[in-house]
């Protein structure tokens, strides 16, 4: 017994919604694919970033502020 998708006749009302939930579907895939590709790149960046500063000498710099405001 296989897993095959039977899809209605290309006339039927099923069909015509069919194939917009699945466009819907493969867009958003696509948009994932997207965000996953863009998230691996910076954290490739921050991590030759990493790499580059692990071995410099640093500054010690003290952080304060002026003024507070209320």
């Amino acid at each position: 017994m296989t897993n095959a998708i039977i899809l209605p006749p290309p006339s039927s009302p099923e069909r015509s919604r069919l194939l917009p939930v699945n466009l819907i579907r493969r867009r958003a895939l696509d948009r994932l694919y997207r965000r996953r590709f863009a998230v691996e790149g910076l954290i490739h960046s921050l991590e030759e970033y990493q790499l580059a500063h692990e071995n410099a000498p640093g500054e010690c710099i003290s952080l304060r502020t002026a003024a507070m405001w209320s």
